[in-house]
């Protein structure tokens, strides 16, 4: 059975499982005590050995009616043949709620459809999805 054929799963498991099979790999060799910045540029090798095309620090326009009435800049956007996302990484011993706040506005008024949050500080990582669907903004933890 395919990926996308398993019940519950969205559209973009094959992407959300490379980034962050790439993750998993640059967290194995790097561990748990390097900054964000060097988990990011790790990435930057890792993503591409994973079929992950990407863009770094990319600003995000957020709009209110339609208007951009500001930009964030998120650390990657990710894509494949097929989807797109943003990721978002840290290397903190725990995710703040500023994180979750932050990955939600990519997804609901930057209209996202998925985001990625990846925490380096964890061992093992700990990756959250923020999906948006017809029936709302979810959240999954890995």
């Amino acid at each position: 059975m395919a990926d996308n054929d398993r019940k519950g799963l969205h559209k973009f498991e094959p992407l959300s499982y490379n980034i962050i099979g790439a993750c998993i790999d640059v967290q194995k060799q790097l561990g748990l005590h390097c900054m964000e910045v060097d988990y990011q540029r790790a990435l930057e090798i890792a993503l591409p050995k994973f079929g992950v095309q990407f863009q770094r620090e990319v600003e995000i326009p957020i709009t209110y009616d339609g208007v951009v009435v500001t930009r964030r800049r998120v650390d990657f956007v990710c894509w494949n043949k097929d989807d797109r996302c943003l990721l978002e990484t840290k290397a903190a011993s725990v995710v703040r709620p500023e994180d979750v706040e932050q990955c939600l506005l990519y997804v609901t008024k930057a209209n996202e459809k998925l985001v990625l949050l990846v925490n380096f500080g964890e061992k093992p990582i700990r990756a959250r999805r923020f999906v948006n669907t017809p029936q709302g903004v979810g959240m999954e933890v890995e």
